[in-house]
């Protein structure tokens, strides 16, 4: 068959970042051991992320020392039965595994991130002192939003013009509007950059910027009024936020430069005929509802059984062995292709995609998602898979899935005497008693430690998995620390 092809360049695409700023300066800590459950590490940073990044029970969810001993208890009975999964030799499936694999190689784009964009920021405190200057001015702001239609008429008009004169030379109505806009205010990127990154000046014409499909904003400034602060304090938090907003800028900067290396030269030559036919038989998957949209980006219904009335795969797979596109000299057919977005589920830049865009809107998925892969590469031929920060979270996430495979194991067993958390309980109960002897527990750190009372679930944006940390493990409500060591770490 002949291929048909369509040239997608990769490393021209927008790079969308989103590394959460916690995670990058949770990473930055040093480690500090909390509890040792055989070869299993809970450190002090494991415990308050697992506690404060996703809600809590009812049972644990404030700081008393009940309540923070009931959630060391259930982050050490979630390493128990790990290595009871692996004492028993249970296996995890495929798809398990590719969930884990998959967020390891996540947690290693994050460290490519921070090697090579938040760890190469060289800080300029003269441009932060100026861009601090900059945040505290409230502009006097005229402007008008024009059909795209006057954009080439535009571009021949003189530089100097005012925005009054603007309207008259393109003969339009449009009447100017005024506002004043702090940095605090909803604005477009460009115009923040202009009035709150650059050097803007008095009377100028900027613009045309994109509004919408059809709209362009055009604006001048009259003028600017400046809210100093007053106290040192104030002073401080103000340097401390653009400090924070600079490093992020220029680490994302850098980071861009460095994946368009990497990316140089590579494209993507779809067979068209078959792009299509792929396309519209995957809009019926992620064009579902919310719910189960979520279900199928977590991986959870490539097996699942039709009797659910849950969209599936069989569609696709009819066609999993049709040539799909080549990119950077190989081949991809249907299946190859649902074998990586198994590992790594598409991201749609556009988040309320519909059925006019999801077509476009998958090209750039696809790119997405080559694009990491070669990050991953890359991280892979660096070594970062031997990083410490990355063996911990792949253990984590496989120690969570082992974890509630043997949950379910334990609560399929009925005991109409007992409740769910009852026979939860008892089991946790009998493994603590069992590895008492490879439990230690630093118990000076642990008494140290303050939790919020807030629920939060922190999420990643624009990431193939969106959770920062595994769910809350709901396996025992006993307070009770009457096994293992009780021992000082010294780190």
């Amino acid at each position: 068959m002949k291929k048909s092809s369509n040239s997608f360049i990769v490393f021209s695409f927008v790079l969308f970042i989103s590394c959460d700023q916690q995670q990058t300066k949770a990473n930055n800590q040093t480690t500090h051991t909390l509890a040792l459950i055989g070869d299993k590490t809970i450190t002090v940073n494991d415990f308050i992320k697992r506690c404060e990044y996703v809600p809590r029970p009812v049972y644990c969810k404030g700081n008393s020392y009940i309540h923070k001993k009931i959630a060391l208890n259930s982050l050490i009975a979630e390493k128990l039965l790990s290595l009871e999964f692996d004492k028993k030799n249970f296996s995890i499936t495929k798809n398990q595994s590719l969930i884990i694999q998959g967020h390891k190689e996540q947690a290693m784009r994050h460290l490519m991130l921070k090697k090579f964009g938040y760890e190469k920021v060289k800080i300029d405190n003269d441009e932060i002192d100026y861009l601090t200057k900059l945040s505290k001015r409230k502009y006097d702001i005229s402007y008008i939003t024009i059909d795209k239609k006057y954009e080439d008429s535009i571009d021949g008009l003189s530089d100097n013009i005012s925005l009054l004169g603007l309207t008259k030379e393109l003969n339009i109505s449009n009447n100017i509007i005024k506002r004043f806009i702090s940095k605090d205010d909803d604005m477009i990127s460009m115009v923040q950059q202009i009035l709150f990154a650059d050097n803007p000046d008095k009377d100028k014409v900027y613009g045309p910027f994109k509004v919408d499909k059809n709209k362009m904003l055009i604006f001048s400034i009259g003028g600017w009024t400046i809210n100093p602060d007053i106290t040192i304090k104030q002073k401080q938090d103000s340097w401390q936020k653009i400090e924070n907003q600079y490093i992020e800028k220029k680490a994302k900067e850098l980071y861009g430069r460095y994946v368009s290396q990497i990316m140089k030269g590579k494209t993507i030559n779809y067979d068209l005929n078959k792009f299509d036919e792929f396309s519209d038989r995957l809009a019926r998957i992620y064009l579902i509802e919310k719910e189960k949209k979520e279900a199928a980006i977590e991986n959870k219904i490539w097996e699942i059984e039709e009797k659910n009335k849950v969209v599936s795969f069989n569609e696709v797979k009819q066609i999993e062995n049709d040539f799909l596109l080549t990119h950077d000299g190989k081949d991809y057919t249907v299946l190859e292709l649902l074998q990586l977005i198994k590992k790594h589920p598409l991201v749609f830049r556009r988040k309320n995609t519909n059925p006019e865009l999801f077509k476009n809107e998958l090209k750039y998925a696809i790119a997405d998602l080559l694009r990491d892969m070669h990050i991953t590469i890359r991280a892979y031929d660096l070594g970062l898979d031997k990083n410490i920060n990355i063996i911990n979270s792949k253990e984590k996430w496989e120690d969570h899935i082992k974890s509630t495979v043997m949950r379910k194991k334990f609560i399929s067993i009925l005991d109409t005497n007992n409740s769910e958390m009852g026979i939860l309980n008892q089991n946790i109960d009998s493994l603590q008693s069992y590895y008492s002897h490879v439990i230690k527990i630093d118990t000076d750190k642990f008494e140290k430690i303050d939790l919020t009372r807030i629920d939060m679930n922190v999420m990643y944006s624009n990431q193939p998995y969106s959770k920062l940390e595994p769910d809350f493990p709901i396996l025992t409500n006993d307070h009770v620390l009457d096994y293992g060591e009780k021992i000082i770490f010294n780190d």
